[in-house]
């Protein structure tokens, strides 16, 4: 099972698109999901880690797979 992990900001603009998006597909496919807060010292840690210069940015399986609202089509194909 695919585990999402979408980093965002309370100041971003598109990052509440982009959580609707991922909460919405998660009624439809079963994966693992989380959001962390990119002020958090956990959301610090992953952005020095993968080197994330701008938020929303998706994880999947610990690994940078979006920056911003990803395509559908291509976001199922990631976690399926």
């Amino acid at each position: 099972m695919a585990k999402v992990t979408l980093i965002h900001a309370t100041w971003c603009t598109a990052c509440p698109a982009t959580r609707r998006f991922w909460k919405d597909l998660k009624t439809e496919y079963d994966f693992e999901y989380e959001e962390i807060d990119v002020e958090t010292p956990e959301g610090q840690a992953l952005i020095e880690k993968h080197g994330i210069v701008g938020v929303p940015t998706t994880l999947i399986d610990g690994e940078p797979a979006f920056t911003g609202l990803p395509k559908k089509a291509d976001a199922i194909a990631r976690i399926t």
